[in-house]
């Protein structure tokens, strides 16, 4: 270590500078004292310099840690902090946070430097981990035009591993609706919502019956895929009785054709992934603000609005535009007004679903099967006989009867 390594360490940081102009007014050559003290001659010069022009002043001599002009390109203040509140708010990411901020403000910013600006705050991006080790399928997004194709799935809002706390007791506490039915076309990423208390089949029929006729109101023509898993709500396995039933006396005259996923099948990765998105831009933040169910309910219809209208995706072929810029791309829209589709309570409106369909006249559970082996069971009991006087039938109970016709009932 040399002297003006431990002249500095001593604690008085003017101790070495007082050194060195000691010594050249002693009268010591620079040469001299740059090697006592451990320097480069042009270290020794600048001192001696410096002395001088501030006319004695030792503190001027110092030298200065630091460039002259720290971080000359740093983001100015008032937009950092526009930044940090928009993720606050929002919980979005970098990208849709440039996109934000152009659209909003005119001011652009790299995607790269609103991360540092989040990273020197210390906010980060509130993510639901989904990853269970399974394969994913991807979709062929090039065999379907935009609003051909969806994806209907029902979601469970109430689920604490991907909710924080107190939004987890929110829901409870005010009453919530506990179940989201959400159907999502593939190409535009167009998303269609509503809520309901009990997961039903009538409430899985009349979601469907919603979106379809929503669609052809519209001006949507072409032939309509609904792809959903086997849960009861959307009528079971795609080889059951219930669904043949839907698809031959319901939406075959909507024009709407039924897909279920295998079993254990993850294929219907683009609404799993948007109920992701729910959770972390919209569940986690508002859910403790809604204290009632009506203010849930505008709340939710906001959200709706704004994915489908104002929130930029960056999914396959997405680059950043919405889902109704992808509509106008493709030059497949009708009216703006198809992305509004109100955010309705299922439980309420199932009420009115005979106005859509009459599904009492549906024979879902009377199978052909099943009625042959009721006729086969009831064949010994001659009950056409007794319907008018039902005392016959009691008589006919408790008559004896010879032992072959007891054991053939």
């Amino acid at each position: 270590m040399t002297l003006y390594q431990k002249l500095r360490a001593s604690g008085n940081p003017q101790a070495p500078i007082q050194t060195i102009i000691s010594l050249l007014e002693s009268g010591h050559p620079v040469k001299e004292v740059a090697r006592t003290i451990g320097v480069s001659k042009r270290w020794v010069y600048e001192i001696r310099r410096r002395y001088r022009d501030s006319g004695g002043d030792i503190s001027k001599c110092m030298k200065r840690k630091g460039p002259k002009r720290p971080m000359p390109n740093r983001t100015p203040k008032h937009i950092e902090e526009l930044v940090v509140q928009i993720a606050r708010e929002t919980n979005a990411g970098p990208k849709r946070i440039a996109i934000v901020l152009d659209d909003s403000w005119g001011i652009k910013l790299s995607p790269y430097t609103i991360r540092n600006v989040l990273r020197r705050y210390g906010i980060r991006c509130r993510k639901v981990r989904t990853s269970n080790g399974q394969r994913r399928y991807a979709t062929d997004l090039a065999a379907f035009s935009p609003l051909q194709f969806f994806q209907i799935d029902v979601k469970h809002i109430a689920d604490q591993s991907a909710l924080p706390s107190d939004a987890y007791a929110s829901i409870f506490r005010n009453k919530l609706p506990q179940y989201q039915f959400t159907a999502i076309d593939v190409r535009t990423r167009m998303r269609f919502l509503a809520y309901a208390d009990e997961l039903s089949f009538k409430n899985g029929l009349t979601f469907m019956l919603l979106v379809a006729n929503w669609l052809r109101t519209f001006g949507v023509r072409t032939k309509v895929f609904f792809q959903t898993d086997n849960g009861t709500e959307f009528g079971g396995l795609g080889a059951s009785r219930k669904r043949q039933l839907m698809q031959q006396l319901i939406f075959d005259s909507l024009d709407v054709q039924l897909l279920s996923t295998p079993p254990r099948a993850l294929l219907n990765s683009f609404v799993e992934r948007s109920h992701r998105t729910d959770d972390e831009e919209f569940y986690a933040i508002n859910l403790t603000s809604a204290t009632s169910r009506s203010a849930f309910m505008k709340m939710a219809q906001a959200w709706s609005l704004y994915f489908n209208y104002r929130r930029p995706h960056f999914g396959k072929n997405m680059k950043g535009k919405t889902p109704v810029m992808a509509l106008k791309k493709f030059h497949s829209m009708s009216s703006v007004a198809i992305g509004a589709m109100p955010v309705l309570n299922l439980d309420r409106l199932s009420l009115h679903l005979a106005e859509l369909c009459d599904i009492t006249t549906i024979p879902w559970n009377n199978s052909p099967k099943t009625q042959r082996a009721v006729k086969e069971t009831m064949a010994p009991y001659p009950s056409h006989q007794f319907s008018r006087n039902p005392h016959q039938y009691l008589w006919y109970l408790k008559a004896p009867r010879p032992i072959a016709q007891v054991a053939k009932c």
